[in-house]
């Protein structure tokens, strides 16, 4: 490959929503992950709540999708620890789980998550739900640049 089809492919991967997947079941990670990438997103994957988190630390993805019930960590404490992150709290999280009760939902939602999303799950609902949960986080982040935009005007 050429040095510029490399940097333009290089380009194009940049300009793609990355998704950080943290499911500990592997057939379940690895299917959630082809979805996406066949929707063209990046994905990270990680399967336990540590791993997810210093994954997320490191690579800031533009969304995370979380199951509750993982090892070394589980997914709202996970999700409390990425919210207190300043460079993460405002990283939308999307909670997978098969066990979602109205209790879990309550901790889920005081942790900082967005959505829920129970499993299994009908894949082009989960999908929409993605779309919908980027498209607000780049409005958010389009919002506050043109807040900035104008604030550095009027100095």
């Amino acid at each position: 490959m050429s040095a510029a089809a490399t940097a333009s492919f290089e380009k194009q991967a940049l300009s793609r929503p990355t998704i950080l997947v943290i499911e500990d079941y592997s057939d379940t990670r690895t299917m959630i992950s082809m979805l996406l990438r066949g929707r063209g997103y990046n994905v990270i994957e990680a399967e336990d709540g540590l791993e997810g988190l210093l994954k997320a630390y490191w690579k800031l993805p533009d969304l995370i999708l979380m199951d509750l019930a993982l090892p070394e960590m589980d997914g709202v404490e996970a999700t409390r620890r990425i919210h207190a992150t300043p460079r993460l709290a405002e990283t939308p999280i999307i909670v997978m789980s098969a066990y979602l009760n109205d209790a879990v939902e309550r901790d889920a939602l005081a942790a900082g998550c967005v959505e829920m999303f129970p499993k299994p799950f009908d894949a082009e609902s989960f999908l929409e739900c993605i779309e919908i949960t980027l498209g607000r986080r780049w409005e958010t982040q389009q919002g506050k640049r043109h807040e900035q935009g104008q604030e550095q005007k009027s100095t």
